[in-house]
């Protein structure tokens, strides 16, 4: 994903950025005061020094990101009136802190090692002292989106932070999660969908009037199926391999015999009869 201005003007840019977004949002009737803040973006100085002040290197993505536009807040109003209710407002929005306020963040567990595990369709992260992780934006007063980093050469990825000290994936990249705002329009706290908790049930109103379908496409990337077809019956190799010399030569001598004695019975027993016998032992 571009993010870089070349050669355009800057209404094409946040035009293009948004890719279409205030077009889709201006045609709901339940949505008003559309706004967008427009930053300018940084020197290259400023994000090798917030690289050194916090000893670590921003992706590209992300340093591309901040030199055309240190930070991002495009905020709507969201209203409507339930039946038996007074009328509602929220307030939908795409934020990204700006670069000053990229800060770490401290308070959750560490252990000896860090690592990405991956459950089912999940992933689970666990931190070590040398991982690093910083605050994108607030979701509400439970919940940020930060940045981690497991150490400090890795990859960093996209994360809800919740209390308490709960990490659920969100993207693998900035450019993903992005895209994945703009897909959720924006919708207040449409990250929780990726956590245990789920969406609050006035996030699932909003999004069965302004995009009905996105839920029932995250369902599929959400939930764990019952039955993954491509882990089941599956042998791992490592069976077959030993560790040592000793276990090695007792495989083989197992092999050999078992060969060694089903010769001898093809030779003095019917084809049918070796069969059956076989089966009956195996049931033994």
């Amino acid at each position: 994903m571009g993010f870089v201005v070349d050669k355009v003007s800057e209404d094409s840019f946040y035009e293009n950025l948004l890719l279409g977004l205030s077009k889709v949002l201006e045609k709901s009737p339940f949505v008003s005061n559309l706004a967008l803040k427009r930053y300018p973006g940084v020197r290259q100085m400023d994000i090798r020094t917030w690289e050194h002040n916090n000893s670590i290197a921003l992706p590209e993505d992300l340093k591309c990101f901040f030199s055309s536009s240190n930070g991002f807040s495009y905020t709507y109003d969201f209203s409507y009136e339930a039946e038996n209710q007074e009328k509602s407002t929220r307030q939908g929005k795409l934020e990204v802190n700006q670069l000053n306020d990229v800060a770490r963040i401290y308070g959750y567990e560490t252990k000896n090692t860090a690592q990405i595990e991956k459950v089912a369709n999940k992933y689970k992260l666990i931190l070590s002292r040398d991982s690093k992780v910083f605050e994108l934006c607030t979701v509400d007063e439970n919940a940020k989106v930060v940045l981690v980093y497991i150490n400090t050469y890795s990859n960093p990825t996209i994360w809800l932070y919740t209390t308490p000290m709960i990490f659920n994936h969100i993207a693998d990249d900035f450019t993903i999660y992005f895209r994945r705002c703009i897909a959720h329009l924006g919708i207040p706290c449409w990250q929780y969908i990726v956590s245990n908790k789920g969406l609050p049930e006035w996030t699932k109103e909003i999004f069965l009037l302004l995009a009905p379908g996105v839920l029932q496409e995250d369902k599929n990337l959400v939930e764990t199926p019952r039955v993954v077809i491509e882990e089941t019956n599956i042998i791992d190799p490592a069976v077959f391999l030993s560790s040592t010399n000793s276990n090695h030569g007792l495989i083989m001598q197992a092999m050999q015999q078992a060969k060694s004695t089903k010769e001898k019975k093809s030779k003095t027993v019917p084809k049918k009869q070796v069969n059956s016998k076989l089966v009956r032992k195996h049931e033994k």
